[in-house]
């Protein structure tokens, strides 16, 4: 370990004192600063009753403290020495240190909630208070040790916590499948199978592999990709999959990822699980391939401790190449049963490690969970006619939030004084809009299906039915009157959501429009929003007009990009609003910037334009 003799802040000598009337605790001695991780380090020992099988009576352990203290981390580490080398949940990878540190890599959590605790009541780290921050972690940490050792760091209906993987980069960035509720079913009867794992890639995503689908050693399909449609793997992308289901989560007492082939077969024995048995299936088909391998080891697991399991856990290894079955096998006869032995005690002996690689869920449920539509609104078919400022930024807003099926229609290309309100950059200059903000979403969504129409809106009557016919939102963010009285003219058997959106003069205004039927009522949208519009042509009048050069220009449209920004997060809550109550008579709603003495207060309903308001004083 790398140190130097520096002073001691006094914020952290203040914290030493503060560990005195901790009975349980004692300060090894003075703070070291160590320059390769740049904290303090505080060397204690921690004391309980009585040791266990994991955690002794007296473990010792290094504090890494920053130079910012009270401020700053607090890490509570084992040491190299003496420290508990086990891992458990709430813990990462308790693994030895690197660069001959003295403390192992197995950091406590110790400012999450510890087995059925809930945040709020308990979790209240003093930041901030020099003299009692330092002991509150220290305390944490004992009640951590305690629990740890009668087995109580978790609790029923604690979320169900992934054991830390040491996992390493590769020539692919990561391994990606879908696996939810809903594909839990087609795993019944799977427990303890293996099979084949077909891979695919998506286009618009670079750096992943897709489990296309899995199948069994007969050949039959287990479960596909419940995406939109993988890509075949180029010749120089092509990697070989298999995939093995275990019972139960797949870890080394206590709580730790296996880590050799070693930890495999110990687990297997407790599930009475044939390793060997699958080795003599994978093997041969592993033998003189010049593609790389890789196994999806994978089990039942719930979303909350003491629920039934209600979705299968994938991680990925990069599986060794075995050369062909030919010739001498080293040390063994030149038989199948010297090759399986060359094989079993060498690339796969029990002390060689496992080899992890990123492994994400890409399921809907999974990359929706911190927010999303309700299903009314993420099942539909939408249509988004114009995808530019307002509209790209909509059509981003409901791809993040869910929505699966979306088509946009523009005809425009996109030009640099766009990109400074759109969802474009300047690599995009000169690219249609529709196809730059497609592939956007697409990169957004594995599962979105996005129909690109790069031109106007037809204005034959049929070609406009035909073309919309399978959507049932038709959002419109064109604000052109062309493309509405177009719209006008069409008429659909099945009724749909119509929904146009708007902004005013430098975006402090947007125009809200919606209304469920079999066409899209132009006249009454024009008596809507006329008042508006003559007023709107006053503030222009008013204000500068905005070009973009020299010459012959038009006068654009100023608005920031977090006023269309703001604006769109309105227009995705009208739609939701639309879609709950299906109106048959028209919905128009106007919201305005807002502002007072202390700044911006938000978008609030407005409902009469300014002007008609000083004309009826």
């Amino acid at each position: 370990m790398t140190t130097t003799t520096v002073l001691l802040p006094s914020a952290i000598e203040r914290g030493l004192r503060g560990l005195r009337s901790v009975v349980a605790c004692s300060v090894e001695d003075s703070p070291k600063f160590n320059q390769q991780a740049k904290r303090w380090v505080v060397r204690i020992t921690l004391r309980r009753d009585m040791g266990t099988e994991f955690v002794g009576a007296a473990t010792r352990w290094c504090v890494l403290l920053d130079n910012t203290y009270p401020f700053g981390r607090i890490s509570f580490y084992p040491s190299s020495e003496g420290g508990i080398t086990a891992t458990f949940p709430h813990q990462s990878r308790n693994a030895p240190g690197k660069d001959r540190r003295e403390w192992r890599e197995g950091r406590l959590c110790l400012d999450m909630p510890l087995g059925g605790e809930r945040r709020v009541v308990v979790v209240r780290d003093p930041v901030g208070d020099a003299d009692q921050r330092l002991r509150w972690h220290t305390e944490r940490a004992l009640e951590w040790l305690d629990r740890a050792a009668n087995d109580q760091l978790v609790a029923a209906g604690d979320p169900f916590e992934l054991p830390d993987r040491p996992v390493r980069s590769w020539r692919h960035a990561r391994v990606i499948h879908d696996e939810s509720s809903a594909s839990f079913t087609a795993w019944n009867g799977r427990v303890g199978s293996f099979g084949i794992v077909r891979l695919g890639t998506l286009k618009e995503i670079k750096g992943v592999l897709a489990t296309q689908s899995f199948e069994d050693q007969r050949g039959d399909v287990v479960r596909g990709w419940s995406g939109r449609e993988l890509g075949d793997l180029a010749m120089e992308q092509r990697v070989n999959g298999f995939w093995w289901l275990w019972p139960q989560p797949v870890v080394v007492r206590p709580w730790q990822a296996p880590e050799t082939w070693r930890d495999i077969r110990r687990i297997a024995k407790t599930m009475n699980i044939d390793v060997d048995s699958m080795f003599r299936w994978l093997f041969p088909q592993l033998q003189g391939s010049k593609f790389s391998a890789i196994l999806l080891l994978g089990y039942p697991m719930p979303r909350r401790l003491g629920e039934d399991a209600s979705e299968v856990h994938w991680d990925s290894l990069l599986l060794p190449i075995l050369d062909e079955a030919a010739g001498q096998p080293r040390g063994f006869r030149p038989n199948a049963h010297g090759w399986w032995h060359r094989d079993r005690c060498g690339n796969f002996a029990d002390t060689v490690a496992l080899k992890y690689l990123f492994t994400d869920n890409w399921s809907e449920d999974r990359l929706q969970a911190r927010g999303r539509l309700p299903r009314s609104v993420r099942d539909c078919n939408i249509t988004v006619l114009g995808v530019g400022a307002l509209g790209s930024v909509v059509s981003e807003l409901l791809v993040r939030a869910g929505a699966k099926n979306i088509a946009l229609v523009d005809e425009d290309v996109l030009e640099s004084g766009n990109i400074n309100r759109h969802a474009a950059t300047l690599a995009d200059v000169g690219s249609s809009k529709v196809s730059v903000v497609a592939e956007r979403l697409r990169q957004i969504s594995p599962t979105v299906r996005v129909v690109e129409f790069s031109e106007r809106l037809p204005s034959d009557t049929t070609a406009i039915e035909a073309q919309l016919d399978e959507y049932n939102i038709i959002i419109d963010c064109t604000s052109s009157d062309v493309a509405l009285s177009t719209l006008e003219r069409a008429w659909w058997s099945i009724p749909r959501t119509f929904a146009s959106f708007s902004m005013g003069f430098g975006g402090r205004r947007l125009f809200s429009f919606g209304v469920s039927g079999n066409r899209f009522p132009h006249d009454e949208f024009i008596r809507s929003v006329r008042p508006w519009l003559e007023h709107e042509s006053k503030v222009w009048a008013d204000n500068d007009e905005v070009f973009e050069g020299a010459g012959c220009w038009s006068p654009l449209f100023p608005a920031r990009y977090d006023d269309v920004v703001l604006a769109a997060a309105v227009c995705v809550k009208e739609l939701e609003m639309l879609m709950a109550k299906m109106p048959s008579e028209p919905r128009f709603r106007v919201f305005a910037q807002t502002s007072t003495d202390d700044g911006f207060q938000g978008f609030a309903p407005e409902s009469t334009p300014p002007a008609m308001e000083r004309s009826a004083l």
